[in-house]
């Protein structure tokens, strides 16, 4: 029963949380003396919120996951955990999120409980409705890499954040892409492959095209000092163009998630990403 109850959880979709990171990791000449141990508490808040939310989505498509080949031995789609203690389960995660946000730092608790509203609405209304639902989506994105600037008293500059608009945007779009080539049934929006095939090409030009302008910014080569942030245009061009590819073909469902954690060239792509972006602006 415990295993089930881990599962509910989804720790592999942590991996998402990991943009609480992002501003110590791009401004680390603004870390303060508390900015790290901020970060770790707001990436575990957030990862009990999110646990909280994939809980509760559970128990609302239950019955659409009985049917998904991909989600039919979830632990409530496939009984062993009842309805009503999956919903107790998920208002426990909620409270204890919140609870502790509001104890530890203060000042992201209306980021957090903005997400859980978001998410509610969107398992309720919005997942229903074309375009809003990858809005809706990507506004989860945006809240992450928000809360780690809150927590940490980092401020964010706007390439940073229309970057993260734009990618989320192409990722959550990827992911119906990657449904609908599988199975229209898994899509709860009535898309059309055309229109998802358009909004992925225009929001990873964006993505692209912001980065570029990131990188060669020179209020941002200051900040950083350092003239060559081009270079990390190179594998995040190939990351974002390979994500391209795998939604583009249904491959792994075009869950971003379950890519990252099972494609090694995204793996590679990400890892010469990371270790370009530690040399030229951490070190």
């Amino acid at each position: 029963m415990f295993h089930n109850y881990i599962i509910l959880l989804r720790p592999n979709h942590w991996i998402k949380n990991l943009l609480i990171f992002f501003p110590i990791l791009f401004s680390p000449l603004q870390i303060q003396s508390n900015a790290i141990m901020n970060s770790f508490i707001a990436f575990f808040l957030f990862c009990i919120a999110a646990s909280s939310i994939y809980a509760f989505n559970d128990v609302v498509d239950y019955k659409k996951d009985k049917n998904n080949i991909r989600t039919k031995n979830r632990p409530i789609a496939n009984g062993e955990i009842s309805k009503k203690n999956g919903i107790y389960f998920s208002v426990l995660l909620c409270s204890i999120s919140l609870f502790l946000a509001l104890i530890l730092i203060p000042k992201i608790f209306i980021y957090i409980a903005t997400y859980i509203l978001l998410n509610v609405l969107y398992s309720y209304i919005f997942k229903y409705i074309i375009l809003m639902d990858i809005v809706f989506v990507s506004s989860g994105f945006l809240l992450r890499i928000i809360t780690g600037g809150i927590a940490t008293n980092i401020d964010q500059s706007i390439w940073t954040l229309l970057i993260i608009s734009f990618a989320s945007l192409s990722l959550a779009s990827g992911k119906r892409l990657g449904h609908l080539i599988k199975n229209k049934n898994y899509l709860s929006a009535n898309w059309s492959k055309i229109l998802l095939q358009i909004v992925l090409s225009i929001s990873l030009i964006l993505t692209l095209i912001c980065y570029i302008a990131f990188s060669i910014d020179t209020a941002v080569i200051e900040r950083h000092g350092s003239n060559f942030i081009w270079v990390s245009i190179i594998p995040f061009f190939f990351l974002f163009i390979r994500y391209f590819y795998i939604s583009f073909v249904g491959k792994y469902m075009g869950d971003p998630t379950d890519a990252i954690l099972r494609d090694i060239y995204l793996q590679v792509f990400s890892i010469l990403w990371i270790i370009i972006i530690f040399f030229l602006i951490i070190l």
